[in-house]
């Protein structure tokens, strides 16, 4: 894995390097050259300086050079003799230059600058090695410093590195100082800006994450809770097959044995769907659906039960109900919606499906002439295993949960209204149903309506 300091580290002590040799390498070469130009400059001040004494020259003394020879002074008078020689036994330049020039005596470079006056020539010759040797004393002097100066800038850019990276340090050691269960927020206190946006999805990402624990934690002990009563259930309807004493007792003891079995299925086939629908686990594989072809599918699962208890099962669809939703989910919310239907609903009733597109989407209604719903209990009743008081069905309490559930995740509005006249049907319907119904009146019935967003 490689490592952003290191990365960080590398990149810029390689810059100050390059940067610190190619400053150096500069200011060595403009200070061979300025100082080059400053050795001549002399040359031409100290002509200057000698102009008046021409007719001196025997008795002008020069102090003795120290080691290599630093110039040479020779004066020339209006005749073209040499009056003056400064360095006797050196090698003498036979020719008169005016101005700067270059020379060559003896296999040895000089520079020379001569100068014409009214009593002769001036001439102040030096060599070039000499001045070569200056020059580069002189640019080094101001060289290694700036070398000598290169493992400081490194030694201060790592540091400032490690410094700027302290914050996400510090982040990543709170972080390993946690166990699985510390999902409180990370700490924002003077974080830099680049970091601050990681810690904010950071704790984004906790929130979720204690939130959905919080539902898982509450739906097992929910569960839990709920799952003891049927098993409690078999248990004792087992020891009553156990003791039946005679054949009929036995066959009575099957069969409530057998209806226990069934409602611990049931309940644990609900238990299973509501945990698969759960907004909290995430998006769902989505594809474009007829909500018509969904609902026959879901009239299709509840039939048996349906017919059981004489409830007439029908499906009202207008071309056009498409909605994007994952199928087998989808059926699952219709299964439910028909399956509350069909149970609350007193034997021979109706039960009506229907589907139709909308301005804003789809629109899916499951309509019976049942008992209904008080407007106190309609928000309730999608509550985990909540169940009305005094009804008769034994149900989980799971089927609207599982409903409202997949419709959050589907991006859909559930609500609960009264039945309207279409679902009690013609008067010669409402007449059968009232005498399977033992001459009693069809209820207020209740209306579930589905609103799916627009399938674009």
């Amino acid at each position: 894995m490689r490592s952003i300091r290191n990365r960080l580290l590398l990149a810029l002590i390689v810059l100050v390097a390059i940067v610190s040799v190619l400053t150096a390498t500069i200011t060595y070469r403009r200070v061979l050259n300025e100082t080059s130009t400053l050795f001549d400059y002399q040359l031409r001040q100290m002509a200057l300086s000698l102009r008046g004494q021409i007719t001196l020259a025997p008795r002008i003394e020069i102090p003795p050079d120290q080691g290599d020879v630093d110039f040479v002074i020779q004066i020339w008078d209006l005749f073209g003799s040499r009056m003056y020689l400064s360095r006797p036994g050196l090698p003498m330049i036979n020719r008169t230059v005016l101005g700067y020039a270059d020379l060559s005596l003896q296999g040895q470079a000089w520079r020379a600058y001569g100068l014409q006056t009214g009593d002769g020539v001036i001439q102040i010759a030096q060599p070039v090695r000499v001045r070569e040797r200056l020059a580069r004393a002189a640019a080094l002097r101001i060289v290694i410093p700036l070398i000598l100066l290169l493992p400081v800038m490194i030694v201060f850019v790592a540091w400032t590195v490690g410094r700027g990276l302290l914050p996400l340090r510090r982040l990543t050691a709170d972080i390993q100082r946690r166990d699985a269960r510390s999902l409180t927020p990370l700490a924002t206190d003077n974080l830099p800006r680049e970091i601050d946006p990681l810690v904010a999805e950071l704790n984004r990402l906790l929130a979720r994450l204690r939130e959905a624990f919080a539902v898982q934690r509450n739906f097992i002990a929910d569960a839990a809770h709920e799952l003891r009563s049927p098993l409690t259930a078999l248990r004792l309807q087992l020891q009553l097959l156990d003791r039946a004493p005679d054949l009929d007792a036995w066959v009575d003891a099957r069969a409530r044995l057998g209806d226990a079995i069934e409602r611990a299925i049931h309940l644990a086939e609900q238990l299973l769907a509501l945990a698969r629908s759960d907004p909290q686990q995430g998006a769902v594989e989505l594809e474009l659906l007829d909500l018509a072809s969904v609902a026959a599918e879901g009239i299709k699962d509840t039939h048996v039960l349906a017919a059981a208890r004489d409830i007439d099962l029908g499906l009202q669809a207008q071309p056009g109900a498409l909605v994007r939703a994952d199928r087998e989910s989808l059926r699952i919310l219709v299964r439910n919606l028909l399956d509350n239907a069909v149970r609350y609903t007193p034997i021979g009733g109706a039960v009506d499906v229907r589907c139709r597109p909308t301005a804003g989407g789809a629109l899916l209604e499951v309509v019976d002439d049942g008992p209904g719903i008080a407007a106190a209990d309609r928000e309730r009743v999608f509550d985990r295993f909540y169940r009305r008081a005094a009804r008769q069905e034994s149900g989980t309490g799971l089927g609207l949960a599982i409903v409202k559930a997949i419709a959050e995740r589907h991006g859909a509005l559930v609500t609960l209204d009264d039945a309207d006249d279409a679902a009690r049907g013609s008067p010669q319907d409402g007449a059968r149903r009232a005498v399977l119904r033992g001459g009693q009146p069809p209820g207020p019935g209740l209306r579930v309506a589905v609103r799916f967003p627009a399938a674009s």
